[in-house]
């Protein structure tokens, strides 16, 4: 509180408040620091639209222009598609290696076709083309003709000038080799074609679409084509060279092999031709079973440790992926295609955000965490692998003790026959794993020269007969929808942004108060009469309204707002009543002087009060002087009986107390004993007394006077007065105690959205003719209220 405020508090007396009218009301619960920006319903969104159409509208057709500039200045784009059709394997290639086995399940069915559309769009198929048909230096593909778009034009600007800039720079010559020039120049093209390829599988069918967009028609088809062939001829090459370092590998093997047979053949048959060993007797009958199946065994492990052994060198080779333990693996392959079902999605999500959008960034996490799993599980197996090979090599080297053993008990029978003995069964253990291996190895051959192609053209590419882009329809449908979510955001963002009171439920929450009263916009300055009332005339008749036109819908707010005082307490109509706003130009002395009239025209003697000191107004409203005046009577110049400073207006039984003499302390004077003395007796002379008086904010004389009234109203501009005004008023208010009944809303615009329903219901049963210029003439000299 101000010193004033301080200073003015001394001088005033406690006012008995149980005798007073308002005692219910001082008790209503208030807090000035409540939230005003709930959210706004349904309605409430609507009417912020309607208000701000043509922001809608213009932010609409801004959109629809800038579609159809994007779809002017957008090169037309063609596209073709060939048909390929992606069957799975049928053959099977041996049980020891496995290069590229047919899946045999839905999930391996679907991983081996997601594998594929990924091949289609990879960096090296679009060089592989770029290369083969040596179009890198197409006009396309190497950068020259590139698309045209609205954005593309405002973002390339800066790259423009800096390309000016760095022309008047020296540039310092240096030879590169052409073979490096043209391999950047195949890079690019096979960066720019991988862009223009489109994979599209079909819904329920083995056939997959495969389009290329180009601005020429003719070289979309032949490239669309030339896909599908490097497609087709680097499967089959793949599959060959699989065949070709499988079958190296065995032959390596066989060959070691064949040596150790030799070996084996030729120490059993210099160890019989030295030693004359013949065959083995009927003793060592057991010892010989036993024997022959320990060595079942370890041609059986042998055989394992074989398999095992080409997955071993797979692995130490770097392609451990290949192996069947890893391809067969189910887990694997559960996980392969939920990270296949992940990148989908990755992608749909794509098309809808950019950067680091929150679902991209998740996208992304998850992807990497199942490509984690995917690199863990083959870990294992691999490791798994590994083990298993070490667990044969320990059980081979443990059955090779056994068998050490059992010729051991055969050489206590027969000396002799012992060596002969191990010497044999070595060379039938060699004999029977060389075979085995010279069979596979031509398996493996006749497998690789069958040339099997699971991938098969179906449609070749043709030259589209019209252009792919630019899609006007879409366009323009896009720029619609784009300009209508965009209006009407902009239109509830600058609602969001409007700290002014432009709704009754709003200023309710705000205040803590009622609302006693809406009164419309009063619109004298249009058309005709702008060239005809002037403005001195027309606050005059503004004032006045409610005497000039007493059956339009002003004055029907008027006495509404009557209505509403008179229940405003128990006792009824407030004997001594306080109009204040927040600030200047809200309407409170407009609505003082039309109060009163209502009030007077009921039949009422109403004394209607100039206590706005610093800038007085009431006495110009009608026509007199100011003084004598309110400042003359309270400093006892013109007697505390004396008549002279209240004036009789035009209005029958309407009297105006003007405000005096300027005074040098408005506020002393309002909180002294004296105007207290002079409202109680105007209160006892009059049936009602109307004090007008300064705004609240910055000044003490509202807050003086309200401790000395039996009720207080304030009145808030719509659409004017911003909230953070109202709050700072009540809390002042509030803080000296003063009778808050409650607020009117002046300046209404009934034809606003926001009261569309009281102006349907309640101010339009009343006519409200705007009046003519010659009635403006005529009767606001007779609201000025000259006294006679």
């Amino acid at each position: 509180m101000s010193e004033s405020e301080h200073s003015n508090s001394r001088h005033l007396k406690p006012v008995d408040t149980q005798s007073r009218a308002l005692t219910t009301h001082q008790n209503l619960a208030y807090s000035p620091e409540e939230d005003d920006r709930e959210a706004l319903d349904f309605v409430a969104q609507w009417n912020a639209i309607l208000k701000r159409k043509w922001v809608v509208v213009s932010i609409i057709i801004i959109a629809l222009g800038v579609g159809v500039l994007q779809t002017v200045l957008t090169v037309p784009v063609y596209r073709s598609t060939a048909v390929i059709q992606i069957s799975p394997l049928t053959s099977t290639v041996l049980r020891i290696q496995d290069f590229e086995a047919a899946p045999r399940s839905v999930q391996a069915l679907e991983l081996y076709r997601e594998t594929q559309f990924d091949i289609l769009r990879g960096r090296q198929l679009a060089e592989d083309v770029v290369r083969r048909h040596e179009v890198w230096d197409h006009p396309e593909l190497s950068g020259e003709l590139r698309q045209r778009s609205l954005t593309g034009e405002i973002f390339a600007l800066p790259r423009r000038v800096r390309a000016l800039l760095r022309r008047s720079e020296p540039v310092i010559q240096r030879e590169i080799d052409p073979e490096v020039l043209q391999e950047r120049a195949i890079r690019r093209a096979g960066a720019i074609l991988r862009s223009r390829i489109d994979v599209s599988p079909r819904r329920n069918s083995q056939l997959v679409n495969i389009s290329v967009s180009s601005f020429d028609q003719r070289f979309a088809a032949r490239m669309a084509n030339a896909v599908v062939e490097e497609y087709i001829r680097s499967s089959m090459q793949r599959r060959y060279d699989a065949g070709q370092e499988a079958r190296e590998f065995l032959e390596t093997q066989l060959n070691e092999m064949r040596i150790a047979l030799e070996q084996a053949d030729q120490s059993l048959a210099d160890f019989a031709q030295e030693q004359g060993v013949a065959d083995l007797s009927e003793r060592l009958g057991l010892a010989r079973e036993s024997l022959r199946r320990i060595n079942s065994r370890l041609n059986e492990t042998q055989s394992e440790l074989l398999q095992v052994r080409s997955y071993r060198n797979l692995i130490q080779n770097g392609r451990g992926t290949e192996i069947r333990p890893v391809t067969n693996d189910q887990e694997l392959q559960r996980l392969q295609a939920e990270l296949a079902g992940l990148r989908t999605e990755h992608a749909s999500l794509s098309q809808r955000f950019t950067g680091n959008h929150p679902s991209l960034v998740e996208s992304r996490t998850r992807m990497a965490g199942v490509e984690q799993q995917i690199s863990d599980r083959r870990s294992v197996i691999i490791n798994n692998v590994l083990v298993e090979y070490a667990n044969l090599e320990a059980e081979i080297a443990a059955l090779h003790d056994a068998v050490e053993d059992g010729e051991a008990q055969i050489l206590a029978l027969g000396q002799r026959s012992v060596q002969y003995n191990i010497l044999r069964r070595e060379f039938e253990t060699a004999q029977e794993l060389y075979n085995g291996m010279l069979q596979r190895l031509r398996e493996i051959g006749i497998a690789s020269g069958l040339h099997e192609n699971n991938i098969a053209m179906i449609d070749p590419a043709s030259v589209a007969g019209r252009p792919f882009l630019p899609n006007p329809r879409r366009n323009l449908s896009l720029a619609l929808i784009v300009g209508v979510a965009l209006g009407i955001g902009l239109a509830l963002f600058l609602e969001f942004l409007d700290s002014t009171i432009r709704r009754v439920d709003d200023l309710e929450r705000l205040v803590g108060r009622p609302v006693l009263g809406l009164i419309p916009l009063v619109k004298l300055r249009q058309q005709k009469l702008r060239n005809v009332v002037s403005l001195r005339q027309e606050e005059r008749a503004v004032s006045h309204y409610s005497e000039i036109h007493p059956k339009s819908s002003v004055s029907e707010a008027f006495r509404s707002l009557r209505t509403s005082l008179m229940f405003s307490t128990p006792q009824g109509m407030p004997k001594t009543l306080l109009v204040t706003s927040p600030g200047p130009g809200d309407g409170k002395t407009t609505n003082s002087i039309n109060l009163a009239t209502v009030m007077a025209q009921n039949g009422a003697r109403v004394l209607l009060v100039d206590a706005d000191l610093r800038k007085p107004r009431l006495h110009r409203d009608f026509g007199i002087p100011m003084a004598p005046g309110l400042t003359n009577r309270i400093a006892g110049i013109s007697g505390d009986n004396s008549t002279s400073s209240i004036v009789a207006t035009t209005v029958e039984g309407l009297f105006l107390m003007p405000a005096g003499n300027q005074a040098p302390n408005p506020a002393e004077l309002l909180g002294s004993e004296r105007m207290q003395k002079i409202i109680t007796m105007a209160g006892r002379a009059f049936d009602h007394v109307i004090i007008d008086s300064a705004p609240i904010l910055g000044l003490a004389d509202a807050l003086v006077l309200s401790r000395l009234v039996d009720g207080v109203i304030m009145v808030v501009a719509a659409g004017k007065t911003t909230k953070d005004s109202i709050k700072t008023g009540i809390r002042r208010l509030m803080q000296v105690q003063a009778p808050m009944l409650g607020t009117v809303i002046n300046q209404v615009d009934m034809d606003s959205p926001d009261y569309a329903y009281y102006s349907s219901y309640y101010y339009n049963y009343y006519s409200d003719p705007e009046p003519s210029p010659e009635e403006v003439k005529e009767e606001s000299p007779r609201a000025i209220g000259q006294p006679g």
